[in-house]
């Protein structure tokens, strides 16, 4: 390493961190003290800014969980602790630095840093409806939390806090939490297990586009547009109901000759490179895959009639649930099977990373088969009308969340979809619109303040009515942490379905108005309380001794560092900050410690013990060095001519895959193409695998050409 003069003439290694001797000053030896205490801490600094990140990185990662929330809290609460400590270490210098003056107190620290990173990575998978993609099964993800509490505790106790964080949180509250943590793995387990492996698909497929309209980043290849030709529509027997809509824009026409379908007109949609016309291009292929829901209204392409522009959609040929109710006595157990194939539809949206944004009666349609199909989705309506903001919302405020509307700049989320989806229920079971009599000023007021619709009594008369009861209470509730999960409500209706009895849905044409619901009187919840709390700390002002007993330690560079060095082809430094990180316990450091020693970049090329720190990181659920070392084991294979490790290679493959890495999909349609790593071919699966691939990274899957 090279070396350069410090201030008093002598030679001081580059890198290293020197903390310099005493030396006088105009205020004498105290400020001197002062001095070698502030430069000593100095190296912490970023450490401790990174406990403070990732405290804050969590709490956000915990706002947005849409699952496993209860395990995010117990991560918050134990590194909460840490952070107090944290504070309390940089008021405490002067007490403190001895300590600060360590190689190993500073190595510990770093080591420290790494977990709480590996941490924080982890919950971000985990929250995400998408944690079993990437872990295969609940104990997998059980494993994984109890892997990183366990070096978690482990590295608090290399810092030697002044407490034992596994006597602050009892056996008994450990136990509890892991009850609430497994119950909770377990609902998401059930509800994701009855999910087809095709849908799956979809869901992904819609994951990846949606994921690039809220980032704006559309890819540059081909949008593949559903679209109906124009003789493939043909005109219906004619009938009073050919022509629906409050402006008669929606028109019946036969597709094929064999599907009713409903022909909405639109205004012109141009396609084009630019970044709006993309948007709107995308939106449209993601309708056309929620379609392939069964819950879902089919979204069959757009279409020209007349020089005009047309989306088509599926024909439902009862209109919508509220002029079904409105018209029909519906008996409990159909209305029960309609609010549990909504709730499946919306189920299917929220694992795709969407939203509907208007869930009541008015947005389902009901066929001719009497399947309820959810539709007039957010997007459909912005295509319609590119411009317009939400239609109708003096009407729609009646379904809409409190958070909404005490601030309709508060960002829709899956908890505002629930409070909606429990006012459909609430709806439905009534057969009238919330808050019938009321003005739009009115259901304001009365819902911010945490008033909600009546209850009636009746609604304890029968098992159904029972259990839709509490499922309206708890979905409506004002704060949205309180409000049931998705899977909560899915493990409620699925429990319902093995106690209730259910035949073909039926519905019969209302005699007069007396078979309508009566009305029932508004009632009020009463406020919850609130409790807030200052912890203003103000550091305080330590007495500094003078310490001539001063080490040097080189200073451990940040992980992007090394990335940055990477990039720009230094090697050496690259290297040495991977390698450091590596031992440190940094998951991403460990891959590329890997890739170092496979490909011999600087360092001599180790195949061998490249692969063992690319199974660590593989191990620690890194997506690319699970593809790393899967494609490590078929090197292997292939220079000893030998066929082993078939369902590991595979194993790790997958997992990649999984993770979102694109050559592992590119890979997988190869492997299943061909039929190679003794799999059998399967085409259906090679093209899924590469059609995903192809809507992440299109550019790529061009010129990739994976298994080399």
């Amino acid at each position: 390493m090279s070396k350069k003069k410090n201030e008093s003439g002598e030679n001081c290694l580059i890198g290293d961190y020197t903390i310099p001797s005493s030396r006088k000053s105009v205020f004498g030896h105290v400020d001197n003290a002062r001095s070698i205490v502030c430069d000593a801490i100095e190296p912490f600094v970023p450490l401790f800014g990174t406990v403070e990140r990732v405290i804050e990185s969590l709490n956000t990662i915990y706002d947005n969980a849409k699952c496993n929330k209860k395990m995010c809290g117990a991560l918050i609460e134990r590194i909460g602790i840490v952070e107090h400590a944290t504070k309390s270490l940089k008021r405490k210098k002067q007490e403190n630095s001895a300590k600060f003056r360590k190689k190993e107190y500073y190595l510990a620290w770093v080591r420290f840093t790494n977990v709480l990173k590996n941490i924080n990575d982890f919950a971000k998978d985990v929250t995400q409806q998408t944690v079993f993609q990437k872990y295969l099964n609940a104990n997998v993800v059980k494993e994984a939390y109890d892997k990183n509490i366990k070096e978690f505790e482990a590295a608090c106790g290399d810092l030697q806090f002044s407490f034992d964080i596994s006597n602050i949180i009892s056996e008994e509250q450990r136990e509890e939490e892991n009850k609430q943590i497994l119950d909770e793995l377990d609902l998401l387990s059930l509800a994701m297990s009855e999910v087809s492996d095709g849908m799956k698909n979809i869901s992904q497929q819609i994951n990846i586009l949606s994921e690039q309209l809220n980032s704006q980043k559309l890819n540059s290849g081909e949008i593949k547009v559903l679209t109906v030709e124009d003789h493939e529509l043909t005109d219906p027997e004619t009938k009073p109901g050919n022509v629906r809509g409050s402006q008669k824009t929606i028109v019946k026409r036969i597709f094929r000759k064999a599907y009713q379908v409903a022909c909405k007109k639109i205004q012109a949609i141009e396609k084009n490179e630019t970044a709006g016309s993309r948007s709107i291009q995308t939106q449209l292929v993601i309708l056309g895959l929620l379609g392939k829901c069964p819950n879902i209204i089919t979204f069959y392409g757009l279409s020209k009639i007349e020089l005009d522009d047309y989306m088509v959609f599926e024909w439902a040929e009862h209109g919508n649930l509220k002029e079904v109710y409105e018209k029909f006595s519906i008996p409990l157990p159909t209305k029960f099977q309609f609010i549990s194939n909504i709730f499946k539809g919306l189920y299917f949206i929220f694992n795709s990373g969407v939203y509907h944004h208007d869930v009541r009666c008015e947005n389902i349609l009901v066929t001719q088969n009497l399947d309820v199909k959810i539709s007039n989705f957010e997007m459909s309506r912005e295509i319609h009308a590119v411009s317009m903001k939400i239609q109708g919302l003096e009407s729609y405020v009646r379904w809409l969340a409190p958070e909404k509307m005490r601030d309709f700049e508060y960002r829709y989320d899956h908890k505002c979809e629930i409070f909606s989806f429990g006012m459909l229920v609430w709806e439905l079971i009534h057969e009238k619109i919330p808050y019938k009599d009321m003005s739009f000023h009115e259901v304001q007021d009365h819902v911010k303040n945490k008033k909600r619709e009546c209850l009636s009594a009746q609604l304890n008369s029968n098992l159904i009515l029972l259990e839709l009861t509490r499922l309206i209470k708890q979905t409506w509730d004002d704060d949205p942490e309180s409000r049931l999960s998705f899977s909560e409500i899915y493990s409620l209706i699925k429990s319902l379905e093995k106690n209730v009895s259910l035949n073909s849905p039926q519905i019969s044409p209302k005699k007069d108005a007396s078979d309508v619901s009566t009305d029932f009187e508004l009632s009020h919840q009463k406020p919850d309380s609130f409790s807030s709390y200052s912890d203003i700390e103000s550091p305080g002002f330590d007495d500094c001794f003078l310490d001539d007993n001063l080490l040097t330690f080189p200073i451990i560079r940040p992980f992007e560092d090394g990335i940055k060095a990477h990039r720009e082809q230094r090697y050496k430094e690259a290297w040495e900050c991977f390698d450091v990180h590596a031992n440190l316990g940094l998951s991403l450091a460990k891959n590329w410690k890997g890739y170092y020693l496979e490909k011999g970049l600087y360092v001599e090329k180790d195949v061998n013990e490249g692969l063992k720190w690319l199974k660590l990181a593989a191990d620690d659920g890194v997506p690319d060095a699970q593809l790393r070392y899967a494609k490590g084991l078929i090197n292997l294979n292939i220079s000893n001519n030998s066929s082993e490790n078939f369902d590991i290679i595979l194993d790790y493959m997958k997992k990649a895959a999984d993770g979102g890495n694109e050559a592992a999909l590119v890979n997988l349609s190869k492997i299943y193409l061909t039929a190679q790593f003794g799999v059998k071919k399967d085409e259906k699966k090679a093209n899924e695998y590469f059609e995903l691939a192809s809507l992440k990274n299109p550019k790529l899957v061009k010129k990739l050409n994976p298994i080399q």
